[in-house]
């Protein structure tokens, strides 16, 4: 397998195909990750994510890469019963995330003054197809499902030349047909140079959510990136790490996420109606896996 890694969205991406590839090859998949970069980086204030973000209540045409990735990630707020949430903005910056994850990741922080309001239970936006219009109702942060979509459409483009996966900070995607299975290591969250357990997958994607890579404290309290949509904080979930596939690199973000934020009792529950294989890592290493 020929590898190609490159340095994209605040981690690395990596493709691993069987056919040596060329720059007239690599430059769309260049392209693709710079363009959804600057359409949805929220810490960008160029970005077209953070321009709309600065109209709430307004109509605003959107381009379509931001137009799809929008729509996806309201899709899924309607089927998880908005436990996925976009409109959570707001509440991540009251917990001190205002800055990309290698500027705050273990470091104990100010306060911020709070922004208002805090946090509210409503439906994050409107979209109009036809017009490829959206209004906010609340500001929106859609870094997570960002990465899966253009996870997907990279493994799109790579699908025409032969088989392979494309790996984005451990959201991975396979394209084309594999010879034999990978065999996905999952890291122990409290120590990654180890590895507690493992996952097989020989198309569709994996991805996995945890609460402890992205941590800072604030005034002594531990924060991470992940916020529980009925309070507005981050969430209290026992799970720690929740490693879920699916057949898209975007769906297997976005269930890998919900199932950490339901907790262990609804995640399981929800992971043995939909069967997907996964793991789920506890705050005491308990180990469970399911849909095998």
């Amino acid at each position: 397998m020929y590898k190609y890694n490159f340095n994209s969205m605040s981690t690395m991406v990596q493709l691993s195909i069987n056919q040596e590839l060329f720059a007239n090859d690599l430059m769309p998949i260049y392209k693709l990750f710079a363009t959804v970069e600057d359409t949805c980086s929220r810490f960008n204030e160029d970005s077209e994510l953070s321009k709309l973000n600065q109209q709430p209540g307004e109509e605003v045409e959107v381009s379509h890469p931001l137009f799809s990735i929008l729509k996806e990630a309201l899709r899924f707020y309607e089927e998880t019963d908005g436990v996925f949430n976009p409109g959570i903005l707001s509440a991540i910056e009251n917990s001190g995330y205002t800055k990309s994850i290698e500027l705050i990741k273990g470091r104990e922080l100010t306060a911020p003054s709070p922004i208002a309001p805090v946090f509210t239970k409503i439906r994050p936006y409107q979209l109009d197809e036809a017009k490829q219009t959206v209004v906010l109702h609340t500001r929106i942060d859609l870094g997570g499902i960002a990465k899966g979509w253009v996870v997907d459409r990279a493994a799109d483009i790579l699908s025409d030349i032969g088989y392979g996966f494309v790996n984005v900070g451990g959201d991975i995607r396979i394209f084309g047909s594999l010879p034999r299975h990978l065999n996905i290591g999952i890291e122990d969250p409290f120590d990654t140079s180890k590895m507690l357990s493992s996952i097989q997958v020989s198309e569709g994607a994996v991805a996995t959510s945890t609460s402890i890579k992205r941590r800072w404290t604030v005034n002594g309290s531990s924060k991470h990136h992940l916020i529980d949509a009925t309070t507005g904080e981050p969430s209290a979930s026992t799970i720690i790490s929740s490693t879920v596939t699916a057949p898209t690199a975007v769906e297997a973000d976005v269930l890998a996420k919900v199932v950490l934020l339901l907790g262990e009792e609804r995640g399981k529950a929800l992971l043995s109606v939909k069967k997907n294989p996964a793991v789920i890592i506890n705050e005491v290493k308990e180990i469970w896996r399911g849909g095998e």
